[in-house]
C-alpha cells in the first residue's frame, strides 16, 4: 500500500491501511418468506417472526425494544445470548414468558482497559469524570430524560448502578448539576425503585418511592422466617 484514492480524487499517501467495512445481517434465504423489518428478521416480544413456528434471535433479529418504544436490531454478544435464551423460554413456557424486555448493552474489555455502555446514545451527551486517571463516563439524555450511561475503569457496583439508573430513564431538568454529580447520580438513582410520583431536588428530578405495601409485606416476611428459624433452633438443641 502506498496511498489512498478518495472519492473526490484526493490521494492520501499510507503505508499501512485499516478498513473498518462493517457487516450487514444475512438474511437472504427468508427475504421471501418472512416480513423484514430494520435490516434484519422482524420478531415479536416472544421472538416469533411473521410465521408463528420460527423464531429469530441474535444479530439478524429486529425486536420491540420496550424501553424506547420502538422496533431495534443489534449487533452484541450479550443481546445474541439474552434473545436466545428468551426465545428458549417462550417456546417451553409460552403461558409463563412475558414478552422481551431488553436494557440495550455494549461492552468491551483490552487489557487493563473496559468500558460499559446501557441504552441509547441519542440526545445530549454530558461528560464527567477524570480522563486522566481512566475513571470517567458520560450520559445521554434526550427530551429531558437519560436515555444512556457510559462508564471506562468502573467497579461491579458503579456498573451496575448505570444500568439501573438508565432503565430508570430519571428526569433531568439542569444537565449541568447532573454532570457535576457524575457518577454519584447512577449510584444514588439506581437504588431506587421506580416510581410514578416525582419531587425535585438538585435541580433533578429524583422519584419518589411508592411502595409501602411491598416494603410491609417484606419486613413481615422477613419477622416470620426469623421467628421459625429461632423456633426451629430451639427445638435443634433439644432434640
Amino acid at each position: 500500500v502506498t496511498s489512498v484514492m478518495l472519492k473526490d480524487g484526493t490521494k492520501l499517501k499510507a503505508d499501512m491501511v485499516v478498513v473498518g467495512i462493517g457487516i450487514r445481517a444475512n438474511t437472504s434465504l427468508f427475504e421471501d418468506q418472512l416480513v423484514m423489518d430494520k435490516g434484519g428478521i422482524k420478531v415479536n416480544g416472544q421472538m416469533q417472526t411473521s410465521n408463528s413456528s420460527v423464531y429469530a434471535v441474535g444479530d439478524v433479529a429486529s425486536f420491540p425494544l420496550k424501553l424506547f418504544g420502538e422496533i431495534r436490531r443489534l449487533e452484541h454478544v450479550d443481546s445474541a445470548r439474552q434473545s436466545a435464551k428468551h426465545a428458549v423460554n417462550a417456546i417451553l413456557r409460552p403461558d409463563e414468558t412475558s414478552d422481551f424486555d431488553y436494557l440495550p448493552f455494549f461492552y468491551s474489555r483490552v487489557f487493563t482497559l473496559s468500558w460499559q455502555f446501557y441504552g441509547d446514545n441519542r440526545g445530549e451527551v454530558v461528560h464527567f469524570g477524570n480522563f486522566k486517571t481512566g475513571h470517567f463516563g458520560a450520559y445521554w439524555v434526550n427530551k429531558g430524560r437519560l436515555v444512556g450511561a457510559f462508564l471506562e475503569g468502573g467497579t461491579k457496583e458503579e456498573y451496575q448502578a448505570i444500568a439501573r439508573a438508565t432503565r430508570m430513564q430519571p428526569l433531568i431538568k439542569d444537565t449541568g448539576e447532573l454532570a457535576k454529580q457524575g457518577l454519584n447520580f447512577a449510584t444514588l438513582h439506581g437504588q431506587q425503585p421506580p416510581a410514578s410520583t416525582a419531587t425535585t431536588g438538585g435541580g433533578l428530578v429524583l422519584e419518589k418511592p411508592v411502595y409501602a405495601f411491598h416494603a410491609t409485606a417484606g419486613v413481615l416476611v422477613a419477622v416470620s422466617i426469623a421467628v421459625v428459624a429461632y423456633w426451629y433452633g430451639r427445638h435443634r438443641k433439644r432434640w
